[in-house]
């Protein structure tokens, strides 16, 4: 799965948002709470003042056996009376007023005027008007059995909203009378004042206010985080972003990059030293590139004589090679002729030796010979088709001495016409040495194994001895020129060292590839390919 990518500045702008906005969340909704709260300690405070009030109208009426009223006055209206208490003056008909009488009037009044209204209201009214509701009667339970002195609620009334605040009304001396109670039930639970005020306006400007709170936040919430982005990205994502674009330069070789940051602070002494590690690198890299100047003039001093020493060691060897033939021939032609004159058993028992050294030498020279002319690019091919079946029977032909001799048979399944586009004299002289090679260094009466193979392009041949093998580090170096391994690492190595590199530089003439392969203690197998068609 691909991994996510995000910038610098973008990681600093989600941090920003994810700590500022759940902190200042979190305080104005704090704030928000604690004015919701404050608004309803408010209306709270209101109705105790309220009802503390009433209470003390009621206890100054009470305590001044009531109050008359004019009958016919607009305030003694709708209040009904329980008690006949009149009294009659010039001026008109008076009507006592309790202090539940005053008190209904009161909120009559206030009702009318949409402040607030209030009510009686006790367990046993002798007002049926007073007759408690569910939440009053709860109250008054409380009160009694509790021990409370006030209780509240806020409630829903034909549309509007309301907070009721409930208190006790002590049964006093005065009380007793009226309400035809025993000396018993002072001080008791007479009842209950249940204040109503409307509180549709306080919730409407506390959601206002709330509104107000939310949007206020969320704009300074807002300018916070784009004030410290901006800052952010002033003070920290740009010198970044500096430092960034200045080593994409030296990653790409400009060490002349330089990265100005005046910010004065931790950034701009990374950039100074950033500049100075540039400057060190370059210098490094102009004395890098003298030295590497230097030492490519003198290797290319050196190549140019070592292809001097080279052309003259070739030319040396191929003339040698060619000059020692002829005196080598003419030693060849007196040998042959001591052969036949020479009778005595011990002096042809030297001509033997004799004879045996000057083969190795005549071998040694035909070997420089071809590798010089071969190395020197100075050989002429002569391509012809082929059929290579035909040819190894030939190279079978020619060295069955030598494997009669050690006891060694050969085994070559022909597989039929075989043509191939070769220098016939070339290959010939890889496959005599391949199969010489294969008898040297096999147990005596064992077996050669020699194989054909070939496809639509190619013919494989392999050629298998049952020695005692080459050691696996040893299977590359086989091929280079002078090099004389000996098999297993067995032996003392025998040969120039030139047969095995003079058959791989033909073999790749022909477009093929020459390898071996082999078990340590049991068999080598030498393969070789060659193109059937030339290019």
């Amino acid at each position: 799965m691909k991994k996510l990518r995000v910038s610098l500045q973008w990681k600093f702008f989600l941090s920003i948002a994810l700590i500022i906005i759940p902190i200042l969340g979190i305080i104005f909704t704090w704030a928000g709470i604690q004015s919701e709260k404050r608004a309803d300690d408010q209306v709270v405070n209101q109705a105790r003042i309220l009802s503390r009030q009433i209470v003390l109208t009621r206890q100054w009426i009470s305590d001044c056996g009531g109050v008359f009223v004019n009958r016919q006055s607009q305030g003694a209206k709708d209040v009904m009376s329980l008690f006949d208490d009149t009294l009659q003056t010039s001026r008109g008909s008076y009507q006592r007023f309790t202090p539940s009488m005053v008190t209904r009037k009161l909120s009559q009044y206030s009702t009318r005027q949409d402040l607030y209204r209030f009510r009686l209201t006790g367990l046993n009214p002798l007002n049926p008007e007073n007759e408690p509701d569910g939440f009053e009667r709860h109250a008054l339970q409380l009160f009694r059995t509790k021990g409370l002195r006030e209780t509240f609620r806020f409630e829903r009334s034909n549309g509007r909203q309301y907070f009721q605040y409930m208190v006790p009304l002590i049964m006093e001396q005065k009380c007793l009378k009226c309400h035809n109670r025993q000396e018993d039930a002072l001080n008791s639970i007479g009842g209950g004042l249940s204040v109503f005020l409307p509180v549709d306006e306080m919730i409407s400007t506390t959601h206002k206010n709330h509104l107000k709170l939310a949007i206020a936040g969320t704009v300074l919430i807002m300018i916070t985080i784009l004030s410290l982005f901006v800052l952010t990205r002033r003070f920290v994502i740009k010198p970044l972003k500096k430092l960034e674009d200045m080593t994409d330069e030296i990653s790409r070789g400009n060490l002349d990059a330089r990265v100005d940051i005046d910010a004065g602070d931790e950034l701009e002494k990374l950039g100074h030293r950033l500049n100075t590690m540039a400057r060190s690198l370059s210098r490094g890299r102009d004395n890098l590139e003298e030295k590497i100047s230097q030492a490519t003039k003198e290797l290319s001093d050196a190549n140019r004589e070592l292809q001097t020493l080279d052309k003259l060691k070739s030319d040396f060897l191929a003339n040698m090679s060619h000059e020692l033939r002829t005196p080598l021939t003419v030693i060849r032609g007196g040998i042959d002729y001591l052969n036949r004159t020479i009778k005595k058993e011990d002096n042809r028992n030297y001509l033997a030796i004799i004879d045996k050294n000057l083969a190795r030498l005549i071998h040694l020279v035909s070997d420089l010979f071809d590798f010089t002319k071969i190395e020197g690019r100075k050989t002429e091919w002569s391509f012809d088709q082929v059929n290579l079946s035909v040819l190894i029977e030939e190279v079978l032909e020619i060295i069955s001495p030598l494997s009669i001799e050690k006891n060694i048979s050969i085994n070559y399944e022909h597989p039929g016409d075989v043509l191939v586009e070769i220098d016939l004299e070339r290959i010939e002289q890889v496959l005599v040495n391949l199969i010489e090679n294969a008898i040297k260094f096999s147990t005596p009466q064992t077996e050669i194994q020699i194989n054909v193979e070939e496809d639509s392009d190619y013919v494989t041949v392999s050629v298998k001895d049952r020695g005692i093998g080459i050691a696996a580090e040893n299977l590359e170096t086989i091929f280079d020129k002078f090099s004389t391994v000996p098999s297993a690492g067995f032996g003392k190595p025998e040969g120039t060292g030139l047969g095995l590199a003079i058959c791989k530089a033909i073999v790749e003439a022909h477009d093929g590839k020459i390898w071996a392969e082999s078990v340590t203690g049991e068999s080598s197998t030498f393969y070789f390919t060659l193109r059937k068609k030339r290019p």
